[in-house]
């Protein structure tokens, strides 16, 4: 359990809550680990300020250097598009929870369920709402929330951030990333 307190009190995770993310390694190993990570992108991804800026480029790097796929909400993929990322896909919010939930849905590219979800860009209360309804539905998936507040129904979370230090954590694991992926070119 986390030595943490979720942004809001009243979101609480029952007896199990998020592992904080203390440093962006761990987002590394698990994304090592991971036979199939899916990566979320809400709305806020593309409001005004420093998030939809940072949010972009992790889609970005992830969606390039590590294949994962970008799945956005319908109503941003636009948005998207017009500051040059293109999401492999996009769907309603609900639509895509309740289809990680579904054990017959074959994923975006037909292959199979993913077992490694990434979340960020939405607002804590229906950031909330989408976590806690993959961990009722889908508790065998894992689930990091990339956004700068706590959330206790991830897997794996971030603590209670401010902007800069929240900026800070993601820039370095867009580093690690492409150090990485260069390091494994070079090899």
């Amino acid at each position: 359990m986390a030595d943490q307190s979720p942004w809001i009190r009243a979101e609480m995770g029952g007896t199990k809550q998020a592992s904080l993310i203390s440093k962006p390694e761990i987002l590394m190993a698990l994304l090592k680990k991971s036979r199939r990570p899916l990566f979320i992108i809400g709305y806020e991804s593309i409001s005004p300020g420093i998030r939809n800026e940072m949010l972009i480029r992790l889609a970005t790097v992830l969606q390039k250097t590590e294949q994962i796929p970008v799945l956005s909400t319908a109503h941003i993929a636009g948005g998207l598009i017009s500051r040059g990322f293109t999401p492999d896909a996009a769907l309603g919010s609900m639509e895509i929870i309740s289809r990680l939930c579904d054990s017959a849905w074959k994923g975006l590219d037909g292959k199979g369920q993913y077992n490694l979800i990434l979340i960020g860009g939405f607002s804590y209360t229906l950031g909330s709402l989408l976590l806690s309804g993959l961990k009722q539905g889908a508790p065998g998936t894992k689930v990091i929330s990339l956004d700068p507040k706590y959330h206790p129904h991830a897997t794996w979370s971030f603590a209670n951030l401010k902007p800069e230090a929240w900026q800070t954590e993601i820039e370095r694991c867009i580093e690690l990333i492409t150090r990485k992926n260069m390091e494994e070119s070079h090899v």
